[in-house]
């Protein structure tokens, strides 16, 4: 599953093609029509293939052990793309503490992402961990709305697989496509 647009009810398989106008409830139109129009996308378009510029993974939503253990297992052995920035926040210094443990932060630092403290990062723009305006994000944040991730920040929202996917590719790229 990943989003098109500016909240999470707009969301598709990732092989899918982004709606029609005609087949979203009318009452949702305009809302569709502004998202669309922001987020710099065209119905009836595909997300596969798309390039993107940011990868965030993590802080409180998808910030689990487990959210990790999956993007290391597609990362490990790959290279984070040329272009792309990655931000990996643990959910707490709990789960920082089992990256180490468990060597996750070596398979992604060898991949060349980098790993943050704990906290809200880039999933609400604090600090410097802001996504540039125009700029793609695949993120791991369960909301989205116009400007959470940096004013003017495009961000499309996805699980762990399809983050990393996307980080290793550059596009967005359907995990399964790389798993053994």
């Amino acid at each position: 599953m990943i989003t098109y647009g500016t909240n999470p009810g707009m969301g598709m398989g990732i092989t899918q093609t982004i709606p029609t106008a005609e087949s979203v409830p009318e009452s949702s139109r305009a809302s569709y029509r502004r998202s669309l129009d922001y987020m710099g996308l065209t119905a009836g378009s595909q997300l596969l293939g798309m390039p993107i510029d940011y990868v965030f993974c993590g802080s409180c939503t998808n910030g689990r052990i487990e959210d990790f253990r999956a993007f290391a297992s597609l990362v490990k052995g790959k290279r984070k793309a040329p272009g792309v920035t990655a931000w990996l926040v643990p959910g707490s210094w709990m789960v920082d503490a089992q990256i180490r443990r468990e060597g996750l932060d070596k398979i992604f630092t060898d991949a060349g992402f980098e790993l943050r403290q704990p906290g809200c990062s880039a999933c609400l723009a604090m600090n410097d961990d802001k996504i540039p305006a125009r700029k793609y994000a695949i993120s791991t944040s369960n909301r989205n709305f116009e400007g959470r991730q940096g004013p003017g920040a495009r961000t499309l929202l996805a699980g762990p697989l399809v983050a990393a996917a996307a980080a290793v590719t550059g596009v967005v790229t359907d995990p399964r496509s790389m798993m053994g």
